[in-house]
C-alpha cells in the first residue's frame, strides 16, 4: 500500500502504515464522491448494475461472512497442518507480523494464518473466492474451463488430451507435476498455461501475486532472525464443490463439517508460483522506491492499462485522477462505449479501451470514421451524429413472432452469500429469496399490480426455498403434457434459467414443471441487441440471416450498453429507479441482509415493514419494466 505524498488526494499527515491503512476508507468516500462505475455483477455483462466504488453497505453487510471464512480455514487447517497457530479473523493486529528493513525502507505483512513446528513453517493467505477459477472442468456445455494444457501445440488441429494444471492431493491443489511430463507438447503447453499464474493483473495472479510479497518480507525476516526452517505457502479458497448438507448446531448455526470426502475449504500450493514471482517483486519494489525517493510530476501523462482495474470494485483509487479528460466527456459521446471494442478498429493502432485513452481519442467522434469496420459501430455512430434512433424492424418483429402468450415476465432476486446457507448450496451460490411475475395475456394486455405476484422470504435466515418453488409453479399455466403455456421472459434468461435448475435438483416433485419454464424462454436483450444463434435459425428469413450479428436497436443514451438500466429512461422515460429505497441488486440483498437489523448498513428504513415494502416494489419494477419495454417496442416498430 503505497501513496503518492504529492498528490493532493492524499490523507495527509502519518507516516505509519497503519494509520494510512485508517484511513483509506474515508480517503475513498472522498475520492469517489459521486463518482459511479459499471460492471456485471452476477454471471453476465448483460446484466450491469452501477455501484459506488468506495467501500460501503455491501462490504459492511458480508463482512460477518468474510470472517467466517477465516474461521472456517483455520479450523481445517488444523486438520492438515500439524504444530501451532496464530490467526484472528477480526483485528489484523493480533496475527503474525513480519518486517523486513530494505534500502532504509521496512516492508511489513500480516499473516492471516500462520503454521509452525520444529521442522517447517506453513503461511496461509485466506481469500473468500472459490478455487473454481483454477481448477478444470467441463461447463454445462461440454466447454473446458479453469486452468489446463494440453498435448498439442496452440494453433495446430488434431485431437487433444486435456490436463488439468491443479491436481488435488488430499485437501491441497498442487501443480500437475505428473501429466506435464507425458510428451514435449504438454510439458511446453504446461510451462505456457502455468505462467497465467504470474499476470497480477488477471484472476489467476493477483492472489499469488499478495501472496508473493509476503513471501519476499517473511523469508528476508527470518534470515535475517537466523531461522533456517524450510517456508511453504499456500491460499486457502472455498471449495466450490463442497455441497452443504444443512446441518446446523444447536444456536442453528451452519455446521460446515466434511461432506462426502469435501471440505468447505481447501489449500492452493503456491511455493512454485510465489518463488517465480520473486523477480518481479524486486522489480516492483525498486520502482516503488524511486517513487519515493523522486515523487514524479503529477501533470506527466501516465498511460492507463488492465492495472487500472478500470470499471472493476478494485479500480485504483486514484482513478478520477488519471482520467479527468474522460470524466468530463458525456456518456453519450465516450469512445470507449463503442460495442465489442475488441472487434472493429484497425487502424491507428487501436485495440481496447486504453489505447484509445492513451492516445487521445476521448469521444465517438474523435475516431475517425475510416477507422470503423464493425457494422455496429457504425450503427453508433450514426445515431450519435444524427442523433436518431436505429430499429431493425424486420428482426424485431421475427423475435415477436416466436412469442407465444401469456407472456410471463420473471424476475429473481438472490443473495450469493460466500458460504453457503442451506442443504445443496454451494459457496457463493445464488439463494434466491424473491420473485415477481408479471402476467400478460395478450399484447399490451398487464395490469401493473392485477396481473402482479411476488414471493419474498418472510426470514431472512429460515430456509424458504420451497414455499417460493411451490409459488412458482403455482402461478404458471402448463397443458395436459406438462409444457408451458406461454413464455416465460426475463432480462438475462440464462440467470433464471440456472436458478430454476437449482431448484428442480433441489426439489424433484416440483422438478419437471420448472424444466418446463426454462426450457420455453425468450430474452428480452436479444430483442434489443441482439442474438447470432437465434436470429441464425433455420427457419429465419435470409434477409434476417444475414444481419444476424447486427444490433437491433440502438439510441445514443444507451451508452453502449443494454442493461435494464439503460434501456428503460430510453424506451419508458416515465418509469425510473432514481429515488427508490432500494434501486439495484446489490442493494436488494443488502436490504435483505438486513430485514431484523437496528443498526442497517444500507439507507434509512427503519422497520422490517419498510424493508420488505423497498424489495417488493424494486421487485415488481424489474418485471414491470419489461412489460414497458415491450409495450414501447411494439409501438416503435408497428
Amino acid at each position: 500500500m503505497y501513496f503518492p505524498m504529492d498528490l493532493k488526494f492524499n490523507p495527509t499527515g502519518g507516516s505509519d502504515i497503519d494509520d494510512e491503512r485508517e484511513r483509506r476508507e474515508e480517503m475513498l468516500a472522498e475520492l469517489n464522491d459521486g463518482v459511479t462505475s459499471s460492471e456485471g455483477y452476477v454471471e453476465s455483462e448483460e446484466d450491469e448494475e452501477t455501484y459506488d466504488a468506495a467501500p460501503g453497505p455491501e462490504l459492511e453487510a458480508l463482512l460477518p461472512f468474510y470472517h467466517r471464512v477465516e474461521d472456517e480455514a483455520l479450523k481445517v487447517a488444523r486438520k492438515y497442518f500439524r504444530g501451532t497457530f496464530v490467526a484472528d479473523s477480526r483485528d489484523v493486529h493480533k496475527q503474525k507480523l513480519f518486517e523486513y528493513e530494505f534500502h532504509g525502507h521496512t516492508y511489513r505483512c500480516y499473516v492471516d494464518i500462520f503454521n509452525e513446528n520444529k521442522d517447517e513453517i506453513n503461511i496461509i493467505e485466506v481469500k473468500a473466492t472459490t478455487n473454481s477459477k483454477f481448477i478444470h472442468r467441463l461447463d454445462k456445455d461440454g466447454k473446458h474451463k479453469g486452468l489446463f494444457f494440453t498435448d498439442v501445440p496452440p494453433n495446430t488441429r488434431g485431437d487433444r488430451n486435456y490436463y488439468p494444471l491443479f491436481v488435488k492431493e488430499g485437501n491441497i491443489w498442487c501443480l500437475n507435476m505428473a501429466d506435464c511430463k507425458v510428451n514435449f507438447d504438454a510439458s511446453k503447453n504446461y510451462e505456457k498455461e502455468k505462467s497465467v499464474l504470474l499476470n497480477r493483473y488477471s484472476v489467476f495472479g493477483k492472489y499469488p501475486h499478495d501472496l508473493a510479497f509476503q513471501r519476499f518480507v517473511i523469508e528476508n525476516a527470518l534470515r535475517e532472525a537466523g531461522d533456517k526452517r524450510p517456508v511453504k505457502f499456500y491460499l486457502a479458497v472455498l471449495n466450490s464443490e463442497y455441497v452443504f448438507d444443512g446441518a446446523r448446531d444447536a444456536k442453528g448455526d451452519s455446521i460446515y463439517d466434511e461432506v462426502s470426502g469435501q471440505e468447505i475449504v481447501t489449500f492452493l500450493d503456491m511455493n512454485e508460483t510465489t518463488a517465480a514471482y520473486q523477480h518481479t517483486i524486486i522489480e516492483e519494489i525498486a520502482t516503488l522506491e524511486k517513487y519515493i525517493s523522486n515523487p514524479h510530476d503529477i501533470n506527466v501523462k501516465t498511460p492507463v492499462g488492465k492495472y487500472c482495474a478500470w470499471g472493476a470494485k478494485t479500480e485504483c483509487i486514484f482513478w478520477q485522477h488519471c482520467f479527468q479528460t474522460l470524466r468530463s466527456v458525456p456518456d453519450t459521446n465516450k469512445a470507449n462505449n463503442y460495442v465489442n471494442l475488441n472487434k472493429g478498429f484497425n487502424r491507428g493502432g487501436i485495440e481496447n479501451k486504453y489505447q484509445l485513452i492513451n492516445k487521445e481519442y476521448y469521444k465517438f467522434d474523435d475516431v475517425p470514421k475510416e477507422w470503423l469496420t464493425n457494422p455496429n459501430h457504425f450503427i453508433q455512430r450514426d445515431c450519435y451524429d444524427k442523433d436518431d434512433e436505429h430499429k431493425d424492424k424486420e428482426k424485431m418483429n421475427y423475435w415477436l413472432d416466436k412469442l407465444d402468450y401469456p407472456i410471463y415476465h420473471f424476475d429473481f432476486e438472490a443473495f450469493p452469500c460466500p458460504l453457503p446457507r442451506f442443504r445443496g448450496e454451494t459457496p457463493y451460490r445464488q439463494s434466491v429469496f424473491e420473485f415477481s411475475l408479471h402476467i400478460e395475456r395478450a399484447p399490451g394486455v398487464c395490469d401493473k399490480t392485477k396481473d402482479n405476484f411476488i414471493f419474498l422470504n418472510e426470514e431472512c435466515f429460515d430456509d424458504e426455498r420451497e414455499a417460493l418453488t411451490k409459488a412458482i409453479v403455482d402461478h404458471f399455466e402448463f397443458d395436459e403434457d406438462g409444457k408451458l403455456v406461454g413464455t416465460m421472459l426475463a432480462q438475462n434468461t440464462s440467470y433464471e434459467k440456472q436458478r430454476l435448475t437449482e431448484l428442480a435438483n433441489l426439489f424433484p416433485k416440483y422438478s419437471s414443471k420448472l424444466l418446463a419454464i426454462r426450457d420455453k424462454s425468450a430474452d428480452l436483450i436479444h430483442l434489443l441487441r441482439t442474438n447470432k444463434e437465434f436470429y441464425s435459425a433455420d427457419d429465419a428469413p435470409e434477409s434476417v440471416k444475414q444481419r444476424a450479428s447486427a444490433i437491433n436497436y440502438y439510441h445514443k443514451d444507451l451508452s453502449g450498453s443494454y442493461s435494464i438500466k439503460k434501456t428503460l429512461p430510453v424506451l419508458v422515460p416515465a418509469l425510473t429507479y432514481e429515488g427508490m429505497d432500494v434501486g439495484n441488486g446489490v442493494q436488494a440483498y443488502i436490504t435483505y441482509l438486513n430485514y431484523d437489523s437496528q443498526d442497517p448498513t444500507f439507507n434509512a428504513l427503519k422497520t422490517k415493514a419498510e424493508r420488505r415494502a423497498a424489495l417488493k416494489t424494486y421487485c415488481q419494477q424489474d418485471t414491470w419494466a419489461m412489460v414497458e419495454i415491450l409495450r414501447a417496442v411494439r409501438e416503435k416498430i408497428k
